[in-house]
């Protein structure tokens, strides 16, 4: 089959090439792949720095964690899904299931888990195998997505359902409450549709001018309310202007840059507030202010993010279910699967939003 594939470890070993069929074993299904996400954390696949952790790997490893597709084979021991049905994969590929995460739900955070995609062959291919211990042991990791939802939409779940987690089951944002988003890339921009959907007050998009020509439209049709560049020396100030008395209730990080941003966020949330780190980066941050004490002093909440639950999936699946989730202004482009790289270079240039490839388009 075809596969978007790592063939070593390190930078431009990324190839569009043939690879083995996964084998379906007895408690095992394979997805027919019918669609493929392309997330920013796949560009370090291309362009480096690679994790350490792929120095041992074996290749060919096929990439790709956000996906969806239909069952094109059953294990003879699996009775909960029949060839044919529509599902989508949070990409779970292994839990140890008996950790604390595991034992009460958190899956994401068993410290032994394995990603499809990034630990194990995925889904940036014609198919790919889920296996039964998974299936097994977190039996939700794989499902059935609504009739209403097509396939392009389904392969994007992961990001969304990261943030409904954040505003929602993390922030605790009520309606009428004021949220400021850093970021406006897929996660910042999904962030923005949940806080539309919660009628949040003020929606207030904090972005750099790199990213506006292609995004900032794509916020306003969303719903933010205010868009802010990232460089301006009174974005504190002026983010306490839009906000007035009532003030910022929950600061959302879906940028890859940290350095400012915590300081920022603490001196914008109103006492009580709430922090949530969705995105990340990959090298040290040095604060020129410690802002502990005054997280302290006001009481803000520092949160953790990783992912999403099961809560995130069923509410989110249900909400499109309903006709409340529009994906179209945030998925920019779809592509065959052969044109991954084109999607790789048009995500790092800022030129769209989630890029889908489509593994039919090259049959």
């Amino acid at each position: 089959m075809k596969a978007v594939a790592k063939t070593a470890y390190g930078p431009f070993h990324l190839e569009y090439t043939d690879v083995p069929n996964p084998v379906c074993g007895d408690n095992d299904i394979v997805l027919k792949v019918k669609a493929a996400g392309i997330c920013g954390s796949d560009m370090p696949l291309l362009y480096g720095p690679d994790e350490a952790k792929y120095k041992n790997y074996t290749y060919p490893m096929v990439i790709g964690h956000e996906f969806a597709g239909e069952v094109y084979e059953v294990g003879r021991n699996v009775t909960d899904w029949k060839v044919g049905d529509r599902v989508v994969s949070d990409n779970t590929g292994y839990v140890c299931g008996h950790c604390p995460a595991c034992e009460t739900g958190n899956f994401l955070l068993c410290p032994e888990r394995k990603g499809i995609g990034g630990d194990m062959d995925g889904g940036m291919a014609e198919y790919v195998r889920i296996p039964g211990v998974v299936l097994q042991r977190d039996p939700a990791s794989i499902r059935r997505i609504p009739d209403n939802m097509p396939f392009e939409h389904a392969a994007v779940m992961d990001p969304i359902c990261n943030a409904y987690k954040a505003i929602v089951q993390e922030a605790k944002v009520l309606p009428g409450d004021n949220v400021v988003i850093y970021g406006n890339g897929p996660l910042g921009l999904f962030s923005v549709l949940i806080a539309r959907l919660i009628n949040v007050a003020r929606i207030i998009v904090i972005g750099t001018r790199r990213s506006a020509p292609t995004r900032n439209p794509i916020c306003e049709e969303l719903g933010a309310t205010d868009i802010l560049m990232a460089d301006d020396p009174d974005i504190v100030g002026k983010v306490k202007e839009i906000c007035g008395e009532d003030g910022v209730a929950a600061v959302i990080n879906c940028a890859s840059r940290s350095a400012n941003i915590l300081p920022e966020a603490v001196r914008m949330l109103r006492p009580g507030g709430a922090f949530i780190m969705v995105g990340y980066t990959r090298t040290a941050v040095s604060y020129e202010e410690d802002p502990a004490d005054l997280m302290g002093h006001k009481g803000v909440t520092f949160i953790g993010h990783m992912g999403y639950d099961h809560t995130s999936w069923r509410n989110t699946l249900a909400l499109y279910r309903e006709g409340r989730v529009n994906m179209d202004p945030i998925v920019t482009h779809k592509l065959p699967l052969s044109k991954w790289r084109e999607g790789f270079e048009m995500f790092t240039n800022r030129e769209a939003a989630k890029v889908v490839l489509l593994p039919e388009l090259d049959r």
